[in-house]
């Protein structure tokens, strides 16, 4: 690849904006610049006006991403930082993502591990062909997935991601949809109609109920019951009062589909 190669591409395709890591023939693995391109690559996304839908996704057809580039610095470690430091690439990566106004979905083409992992379980859905494979192998090299931890505990089983990351071994499609990595496996040649499927079936619904539902998610996810219920009851009544629900009330009265405007 040549240094004027863009690592990160980003095409509007209707209400969708893909977003593609362009390293093929390095696995689509992460750098540092790749991460700060991604999350600028999240902003344009989210500024372009009609979008409802990002489709994160790797280039070629192998792999969707091998996570961090494994290069060690002076010291032997890919993983040297700054203790004093608080703005890992991959966290502010996974902080964006969080942020993101829109709906991701991951399109896994191919296989994903270490960080890959991590940045399927950061998006909202996903969707992987039947023969991408996948792994959090890092304790083989002597570390942990640290960095992807809290985002596979978000979406994994804890028992079932002990074994996981604790045996380092590497598996297939079938059992990351039974993990809850991927919420649909499909044959390769089916990958882009479901995710133009899932895509339609997202914008046919309210875009200031998505947005404000996927906050709501991030917020309470962490969150003891009652405090996640004050907060629901502080949300809705202002969600109610936004253009899109009483759109969406008087097309239910009316038996006719809503014309949403965002706000």
């Amino acid at each position: 690849m040549s240094a004027d190669t863009p690592q990160v591409l980003v095409e509007r395709r209707g209400v969708a904006c893909h977003i593609t890591i362009n390293r093929a023939a390095e696995h689509n693995t992460m750098t540092d610049a790749v991460m700060d391109e991604l999350r600028h690559a999240l902003r344009a996304a989210e500024a372009m006006d009609g979008v409802r839908a990002i489709v994160l996704t790797g280039a070629g057809g192998q792999t969707f991403c091998a996570g961090g580039k494994l290069k060690p610095g002076a010291n032997g470690s890919p993983f040297a930082l700054d203790p004093g430091r608080f703005d890992n690439p991959i966290a502010e990566l996974f902080r964006a993502m969080d942020r993101c106004h829109l709906p991701i979905i991951a399109r896994v083409n191919g296989g994903a591990f270490g960080g890959g992992v991590g940045l399927i379980c950061a998006c909202d859905f996903a969707i992987g062909v039947d023969s991408a494979r996948f792994g959090t192998t890092e304790a083989r090299v002597g570390v942990f997935p640290m960095m992807i931890l809290p985002l596979l505990m978000r979406v994994i089983p804890r028992r079932r991601l002990q074994e996981m990351c604790f045996l380092a071994e590497r598996f297939g499609a079938d059992h990351a949809l039974e993990l809850g990595i991927l919420g649909q496996v499909v044959p390769e040649a089916d990958l882009d109609a479901a995710i133009d499927t899932l895509v339609t079936k997202l914008a046919a619904n309210s875009p200031v109920a998505l947005r404000m539902g996927r906050r709501a998610f991030a917020a309470m996810s962490d969150l003891p019951l009652n405090d996640a219920l004050n907060l629901a009851q502080m949300v809705l009544p202002v969600m109610s009062q936004s253009e899109d629900t009483r759109e969406g009330m008087r097309a239910f009265t009316e038996k006719r589909a809503p014309a949403w405007s965002n706000r």
